[in-house]
């Protein structure tokens, strides 16, 4: 080994790491000895692009130790889980020396592979019943052990059936895309019949030497899966073709529905297939050249791996959504003050850079202008003033023809304000001579097409969450791919067309308006009660993909987006802080990029379920929509400008005007 070599060796204490086994896109795998136990184990490391933050990493120990809880014969341990001395992620499990499926062919021997079969259907059946989809079941993910005996490895994308996960990056949809089923190819809802797809196609790979489709990228593999019949089998084969026909069957329901099901079905094979010891566990070799030309198809080196589409996740990346608690809210979190723009920045249609000084909230940096008081609004460019901020908003008028000013010391969380013409707003904190508001209602279809109206803007383009073949259709605010009317949230906006927003209301208004961070709308959010069903637009029963067979879905009567104001307030006057859409935040995943090429957004939305934290976090790319992403603004506020204070009784909310007309 040279020295070069033994430098790049990572350093985990309790472990004398000799070797690396093989290197990924994500991970690299290395022999070490546990020194306490004095045995060989091999330790998965994530690579170093691919660690996150100290909330992320205790996220992903809190579920990589759930997963280790899944005692079984059949499902390779972990031992341990943490962090290397430079912070990444990594995870031990036992060194297995006999190889993966992938470098075998069991094809010869039937009984061998009926074998196999039943042994990930043991552990299949066994993490489904704990509330575990595997959700990448393939040859390399089959390790053997010193008695040869197959065992399903690398749970570390699995998904908790608790919990939805929620990364929205394009080309997210996690899984490897020879084995995908259709619903995940399509980024829909998983069970772990998607799990029993893919050893569906394990198993026809297995009698036929080669994968049921084909194709020169994995998009196209996986819209194979969705739209390209089964083939057939060999004709030396074809007893099996009815247990594949039912195992990858297109839609779930037409499939086993549960291990011991597929299972009762390979007995019926086993039977009618001339009997041998059972346990043949025993395969050939594959010839060098049959390993290299497969793996060139579907494998990494040597190692367990994970195939993303459309580009490489990881492990830790996809604990990310599993989201279960939000950290108290603490006083005197960070805000990021942004400086009143120009008419003529307002107007310009690419994003601008946020400054990186932060102070805390809610005050005005060093230096800053105090707000202007707003005497009267601007003309916005369209000739309806109105239409820009949610027009049955209008009914909310200044308590007085001359109002008192109050000082905003005198303002108590929840108080209604508004700048004349502006959006409703509800104060959530002052600090001083300084403070914030937040808009109480998402900002809607119809506040946009104006926005779209004065300045030309172009749509961003728009992808369903965890759905790569959604980059296949024309989606935009305008064509979400529901049906919305002009008071439902907008979705399909990227962060940089929030902000253009902000921007431009800002400067039309003479107002300092932006996007939150997440701490400041997480100040907002409190109050917010925890029954979701009652009090939000989330995961419903009339949306098919999205329900749940725990009951935990809702009947709220909205498959997608919501009219905003829908559902109760929380009690310092905002709606819809839980569900409806996801909100755009300020934040930049990585502080320290210039420019950000990802932000953060904060929140639930309808597709989440009720059970999940109202106050979780994640992030996209800067330029792109998602159809479960929307945005709403703050308004800082000091002495010198404070927006007028209204009368709650009496306001119209978006949501509750009966004269938008239906756009799809």
């Amino acid at each position: 080994m040279t020295e070069a070599d033994l430098e790049a060796l990572p350093y985990i204490d309790g472990y004398n790491i000799t070797r690396r086994l093989g290197r990924g896109g994500m991970a690299d795998v290395y022999l070490a000895m546990q020194i306490a136990l004095a045995r060989p184990v091999a330790i998965k490391v994530l690579a170093a692009e691919r660690t996150f933050g100290d909330e992320t990493a205790q996220r992903f120990e809190q579920e990589a130790r759930m997963i280790a809880r899944l005692d079984h014969p059949n499902i390779v341990s972990i031992y341990d889980v943490g962090l290397t001395t430079d912070g990444r992620l990594f995870y031990v499990m036992p060194y297995l020396p006999n190889g993966d499926l992938s470098t075998r062919r069991p094809g010869d021997d039937e009984q061998a592979v009926v074998a196999i079969v039943r042994a990930l259907l043991h552990a299949l059946g066994f993490a489904h019943q704990h509330g575990i989809v595997h959700r990448d079941v393939k040859p390399e993910n089959v390790l053997f052990d010193k008695l040869d005996r197959p065992l399903l490895a690398d749970f570390g994308i699995a998904l908790s059936q608790q919990h939805f996960e929620r990364v929205t990056r394009e080309g997210s949809t996690m899984g490897s895309s020879g084995y995908m089923s259709p619903e995940q190819a399509r980024g829909h809802g998983l069970d772990g019949r998607a799990d029993l797809y893919s050893l569906g196609v394990v198993t026809y790979e297995m009698l036929s030497g080669e994968l049921p489709f084909r194709g020169p990228d994995t998009l196209s593999m996986a819209l194979a899966h969705v739209e390209q019949p089964i083939p057939r089998l060999p004709p030396h084969r074809r007893r099996w073709q009815a247990f594949i026909d039912k195992a990858m069957a297109k839609q779930p329901d037409q499939r086993f529905q549960n291990a011991a099901q597929m299972e009762t079905a390979l007995d019926t094979i086993a039977e009618h297939g001339g009997s041998r010891p059972e346990a043949a566990y025993a395969t050939k070799l594959l010839p060098t050249v049959a390993v290299a030309e497969r793996r060139r198809v579907n494998s990494l080196i040597g190692v367990p791996a994970v195939i993303t589409l459309l580009g490489a996740l990881m492990v830790g990346y996809a604990m990310l959504q599993w989201r279960r608690a939000v950290q108290p809210i603490a006083d005197g979190v960070q805000a990021v003050a942004l400086a009143v723009p120009t008419p003529a920045q307002a107007a310009a249609t690419g994003p601008v850079a946020t400054p990186a000084a932060t102070v805390p909230a809610p005050a005005l940096p060093a230096g800053a202008q105090s707000l202007e008081s707003v005497p009267a609004a601007p003309s916005i460019g369209v000739a309806n003033a109105a239409a820009a901020t949610s027009a049955t908003d209008a009914a909310t008028k200044p308590v007085d023809a001359e109002p008192h000013k109050p000082r905003l010391a005198e303002l108590a969380a929840g108080t209604l304000l508004r700048d004349r013409s502006g959006p409703a707003l509800a104060l959530v904190a002052q600090t001083g001579q300084h403070g914030f508001a937040l808009g109480r209602y998402e900002i809607t279809r119809r506040d946009y097409a104006a926005f779209v109206a004065a300045t030309g803007r172009s749509a961003s383009k728009c992808r369903e969450p965890h759905s790569p073949l959604s980059a296949l259709r024309k989606l935009s605010w305008r064509e979400p791919g529901f049906d919305q009317d002009d008071s439902h949230p907008v979705v399909c906006v990227s962060w940089a067309d929030a902000n253009a927003y902000a921007q431009w209301l800002g400067a039309s208004l003479h107002a300092r308006y932006r996007l939150p961070t997440h701490a400041e709308w997480l100040q907002a959010l409190r109050g917010t009660e925890r029954n979701a069903c009652a009090q939000a637009n989330v995961a419903d029963d009339k949306n098919s993909l999205l329900r749940r067979d725990d009951g935990t879905s809702c009947s709220d009567g909205f498959a997608y987006t919501a009219p905003v104001g829908k559902f109760k307030a929380n009690t310092i006057n905002i709606e819809d802080m839980v569900g409806n859409v996801s909100e755009w935040t300020v934040d930049c995943k990585d502080a320290k990029a210039a420019p950000c090429a990802d932000r953060m957004f904060s929140g639930t939305s309808w597709r989440d379920p009720p059970d999940r934290a109202a106050g979780v976090q994640d992030d996209a790319g800067s330029d792109v929509g998602y159809t479960t992403i929307g945005f709403r603004l703050l308004r800082e506020i000091d002495d010198d400008a404070i927006p007028l204070p209204t009368k709650g009784s009496g306001e119209a909310s978006p949501g509750k005007s009966s004269a938008a007309k239906s756009v799809k």
